[in-house]
C-alpha cells in the first residue's frame, strides 16, 4: 500500500471516530432489521389472571410530621389504588412470608392527576399466596413520604415545583433488599437532610437536579437505611433533564447490577419512539454514565402490529439461570401512558426476544413478572398485572427453557 493510501486510510479512520464521538446523546441509531422467526409458544396461564389482588393498607400523602386525616386514604378492597408493582419471591419464605411486594398508591380512588402523585410513595406489603396482602408487622407505610412544597425543586422563574416519588423497583441480593425509586423535583437540601451521611451523598448531592434515582436497603424488609443518591438527571449521568423513566435494577450471577431505563423527553420528535438504556454497576450505587450506556436491541417488536406509534413506557426486570427478563409496558408515549404488557428475554442482557402474544392487550400499566422456582428444564413465574383502574391481577405460568433457547437461534 502506498504512503498516500495509508495516509487516506488513517485520515478516514480518525474522521469516523470523531463523528462517532460527536453523536448527540439523545440520538440513537435505529434497531437492526427485524428477523423473521416462528412465534414463541404461549404457556398456560400466560394471559389469564387467577384472581384480583387484595391489599389491606392505606395511602398517606402527608409530609413528614403531619397526620391530616384528609391526606390518608384507605385503599383496601374495592378502593384499590395500586401502581408500579415489583415482587420478590422466597420459596422457603422470608421473615414468615413467601411474597414481598413494593408498589406505589396511584390510580383508583386516588386518581391520576398532580395531587395523586403526592400519594405515590414506596409501600411494602407481604403475602403467602400472591392474592391476599398485608403490611408486615413492625413496618409503617409508606417507608418514605413526599416533601413539603418549600422543600421542592425551585424552577428558573423562582417558583417551587412540588416534589414526589414514583417508579419503585427492588431486588434481593442474598443478604438484603435493594430498593430503588425515582424522585421528581426534590431540593438537594431535603435530600441531604433525609439521606445518609455518607461519602457517596457528599459527592453526589452537590447540585440541584429535576430528577433523581435513590436507593435504600434493608436486611429484614422492615428497617430501612437512609437514602443514598444513585444518579440524577444532570450531565454526565444523564442527558440533561432526561426523565430517567421507570428504571429497573437486576442482579446477575456475577453480582453485577444492570439497570434498564426508558430514554424519554417530551421534546423528542413526535411520535416519540423511546429507547431502553442499560447501565452497569459493581456496587449498586455508581452506574455507567449516560454517554457510556448501551442501547437495548429487540429482535422483534410485535406491538407495532397494533400501532406504529407504540413504544416502551415503563419497565420491570428480573434475572434467573442466565436469563434476563423484561416486562414491558407499551403504549402511546406521546400521551404519557401505556396500553399493553409484553414479556421479553435475553441471555446477554442487551439483545431481547419478545413473546409475540401480549401478557395483556388493554388498560394496563407497569406490571411485574418474577421467577418463583426453576429446574434444569423450566422456570415457574408469577406475575402481578397492573391495571390503569388501580387494580392488580395475579397469574402464574411456566416457561420451558428449550423454548427460550430456540427463540434466540
Amino acid at each position: 500500500m502506498s504512503f498516500k493510501r495509508i495516509a487516506y486510510f488513517f485520515l478516514g479512520f480518525l474522521l469516523f471516530i470523531g463523528c462517532k464521538r460527536d453523536i448527540h446523546p439523545g440520538i440513537v441509531p435505529p434497531d437492526p432489521e427485524v428477523i423473521e422467526k416462528d412465534k414463541l409458544p404461549i404457556p398456560t396461564g400466560f394471559t389469564s389472571d387467577l384472581g384480583s389482588i387484595k391489599i389491606n393498607t392505606i395511602a398517606n400523602a402527608n409530609q413528614p410530621g403531619e397526620e391530616f386525616p384528609g391526606w390518608i386514604r384507605d385503599i383496601s378492597g374495592n378502593s384499590a389504588s395500586y401502581c408500579h408493582p415489583d415482587v420478590e419471591y422466597f420459596p422457603a419464605g422470608f421473615k414468615g412470608y413467601k411474597y414481598w411486594m413494593v408498589f406505589t398508591p396511584y390510580f383508583g380512588i386516588i386518581g391520576s392527576d398532580r395531587t395523586a402523585s403526592l400519594y405515590e410513595n414506596p409501600t411494602v406489603v407481604v403475602s403467602n399466596d400472591g392474592k391476599e396482602w398485608i403490611t408486615p408487622v413492625g413496618l409503617i407505610n409508606p417507608i418514605q413520604r413526599r416533601p413539603a412544597l418549600e422543600d421542592s425543586f425551585i424552577q428558573k422563574d423562582g417558583s417551587p415545583n412540588q416534589g414526589y416519588w414514583s417508579d419503585v423497583d427492588w431486588n434481593f441480593n442474598g443478604e438484603e433488599f435493594e430498593l430503588y425509586y425515582r424522585g421528581c423535583f426534590f431540593s438537594s437540601k431535603i435530600l441531604k437532610k433525609w439521606g445518609a451521611k455518607s461519602a457517596n451523598n457528599n459527592k453526589k448531592l452537590n447540585e440541584e437536579a429535576e430528577r433523581v434515582i435513590v436507593r435504600q436497603t434493608s436486611k429484614n424488609g422492615i428497617d430501612w437505611t437512609p437514602l443514598e443518591l444513585v444518579y440524577n438527571s444532570n450531565e454526565p449521568t444523564s442527558f440533561q433533564d432526561n426523565h430517567i423513566l421507570s428504571p429497573t435494577f437486576v442482579r446477575n450471577s456475577k453480582n453485577l447490577t444492570t439497570s434498564y431505563e426508558v430514554d424519554f423527553m417530551p421534546s423528542y420528535k413526535a411520535p416519540i419512539m423511546t429507547n431502553i438504556l442499560s447501565r452497569i454497576s459493581t456496587n449498586g450505587l455508581d452506574f455507567t454514565a449516560y454517554r457510556d450506556s448501551k442501547k437495548v436491541e429487540f429482535m422483534n417488536k410485535p406491538w407495532l402490529e397494533f400501532s406504529k406509534g407504540y413504544s416502551t413506557w415503563h419497565l420491570q426486570g428480573s434475572y434467573i439461570d442466565g436469563y434476563y427478563f423484561l416486562c414491558l409496558a407499551i403504549g402511546n408515549v406521546d400521551r404519557f401512558t401505556s396500553d399493553m404488557n409484553y414479556l421479553a428475554y435475553s441471555k446477554d442482557g442487551l439483545h431481547f426476544r419478545v413473546f409475540e402474544k401480549p401478557l395483556a392487550a388493554a388498560n394496563v400499566y407497569r406490571s411485574s413478572v418474577f421467577p418463583k422456582t426453576s429446574s434444569s428444564k423450566s422456570i415457574e413465574f408469577g406475575a402481578v398485572i397492573g391495571y390503569k383502574s388501580g387494580a392488580f391481577g395475579y397469574r402464574e405460568f411456566t416457561i420451558n427453557k428449550q423454548v427460550l433457547e430456540d427463540g434466540l437461534k
